[in-house]
């Protein structure tokens, strides 16, 4: 039996508190995010995304754990909240990336995430928080 992809293409739909959407999940995705983008060559990933809420936020604290950073903004792969989809649009990366990203999150081993000044950080308006 096929089990469901977690991602519709670029998207992750669901409802604030309901899973994915979660805090716990969207956490271990955004780790799962910076951790693939480590993986595929990137020394310090950014992420990007476009307005501070529940979801974006703890997306970004999973990518933060990871050694990532976040800005308001642009970064090397950014992140777009549409409320009225109830979606997250992950903006780019390839959908065959997105497949990988969900091959971390369900794989059997731990997720390694950094400690000490190798978290990353949060930036908004250039001011690092």
């Amino acid at each position: 039996m096929l089990s469901k992809s977690l991602f519709d293409g670029k998207k992750l739909y669901g409802n604030m508190g309901d899973y994915p959407f979660t805090a716990e999940s969207l956490f271990r995705i955004g780790l799962a995010l910076c951790t693939y983008l480590v993986i595929k060559g990137e020394e310090k990933p950014t992420l990007g995304i476009n307005v501070l809420n529940f979801a974006t936020m703890s997306l970004a604290v999973g990518f933060m754990a990871g050694g990532g950073d976040v800005v308001v903004g642009e970064g090397s792969v950014s992140v777009i909240h549409r409320e009225e989809e109830n979606a997250l649009i992950f903006e780019g990366l390839e959908e065959i990336d997105l497949k990988k990203i969900e091959s971390i999150l369900f794989s059997r081993y731990h997720i390694p995430r950094k400690r000490g000044k190798e978290v990353g950080r949060l930036w908004i308006q250039e001011n690092k928080l």
